[in-house]
C-alpha cells in the first residue's frame, strides 16, 4: 500500500454535474462510465493546463482527484462558472488517495476502478492507520506515473503548458471531438495547424539532488543543443526520472544534458 499524500479529493454533485464537467474539462466526460475513471485537464482560456484531474463518476456525484497543492485554487476556479447550474462542490478532506494491492483495495471507500493509463488509484476513508506503507514506495510510484505520462502539476507549473506539450492526449485527458471547453480553440488550432513546437520528453539522469520546477536544461543531440524545462521529477536510488518539456518540432534523442553549466549523464531506456 502506498499513500499518495500529494493528492487531494473534492466532489461535485447536482443534476447538472456531468454536463458542467463536460463543458469545463478537456476530456470527454460523457464517455467515462459510472464506476470507471479517466484523466482530464482543467485549462484556462489561453489553453494552458491549470491542473490534471482524475475524474471518478459515481451514481450521484463525481469525485475529482488532483494535486493537493492546487485543490483549493481549482475548486475556486470551477466555482466561477457554476452560475445557475445545479452543481455543488465540496472538499473531501475525509478521503485519502492511495494505490496498492489487496490491503488498500479492501479499505477502499470508492474504487478501485479499472487502471487508468495502467495505474490504479483508490480512495480510503481513513488515513492508513494500520496498513504498513511500502518503504520508498512513493518514489517508485511517482517514477511509474511519470513513465506512463501522468504528471500532476503544482502551483509552480500550473498554467505554463498546453496539454499537448505535456503529452496529455496520450493518457486520454484531451479529446478533440467533444466540443467546446475553456482554451479549446487555442488547443485545436495548435493541433490542426501543426504549430506544436514543444513536446514532452522523459529523461533518466544521474542526479543526486533535486532540481527546482521550471529549471532550464540544455540537451545535447546529434543535431546540436536543444533547450528544455523541467516539469516534475522522481528520485529512485542514485538516479532521477525527469519529466521535461523540450523545445523541438520533432522527437529528439538526447545524448547528454547540461544543468547550470555542468554536464549530467543520461541513462538510456525505452520510453
Amino acid at each position: 500500500m502506498i499513500p499518495l499524500s500529494n493528492l487531494s479529493v473534492f466532489e461535485l454533485r447536482g443534476n447538472d454535474a456531468r454536463q458542467f464537467l463536460q463543458n469545463q474539462l478537456s476530456a470527454d466526460i460523457d464517455a467515462i462510465a459510472i464506476g470507471a475513471a479517466g484523466f482530464a485537464c482543467c485549462c484556462n482560456p489561453a489553453g494552458r493546463v491549470l491542473a490534471l484531474l482524475l475524474v471518478m463518476p459515481l451514481e450521484d456525484r463525481f469525485m475529482l482527484v488532483l494535486s493537493a497543492d492546487l485543490a483549493e485554487e481549482i475548486r475556486a476556479w470551477l466555482g466561477r462558472f457554476v452560475l445557475r447550474a445545479d452543481v455543488q462542490m465540496a472538499a473531501r478532506n475525509d478521503l485519502f488517495v492511495a494505490t496498492g494491492g489487496a490491503a488498500a483495495v479492501s479499505r477502499a471507500a470508492h474504487g478501485p476502478v479499472a487502471p487508468v493509463a495502467g495505474l490504479s488509484y483508490v480512495l480510503l476513508d481513513e488515513p492508513f492507520p494500520d496498513l504498513e506503507p511500502e518503504k520508498g514506495g512513493g518514489h517508485h510510484w511517482k517514477a511509474e506515473e511519470l513513465q506512463r505520462g501522468v504528471c500532476w502539476l503544482d502551483s509552480v507549473t500550473s498554467g505554463q503548458f498546453l496539454p499537448q506539450m505535456l503529452g496529455f492526449e496520450r493518457i486520454g485527458a484531451l479529446s478533440f471531438r467533444k466540443g467546446c471547453f475553456p482554451g479549446q480553440e487555442v488547443i485545436a488550432r495548435t493541433r490542426y495547424l501543426g504549430k506544436l513546437k514543444r513536446r514532452p520528453l522523459l529523461l533518466r539522469a544521474g542526479l543526486g539532488q533535486a532540481l527546482p520546477a521550471l529549471q532550464k536544461l540544455s540537451l545535447e543531440t546529434a543535431a546540436g543543443p536543444v533547450s528544455a524545462v523541467l516539469v516534475d521529477q522522481a528520485a529512485v536510488g542514485a538516479e532521477r526520472w525527469l519529466f521535461t518539456v523540450v523545445r523541438a518540432e520533432q522527437e529528439v534523442t538526447p545524448l547528454g544534458m547540461v544543468v547550470d553549466g555542468k554536464a549530467v549523464s543520461l541513462a538510456r531506456f525505452d520510453p
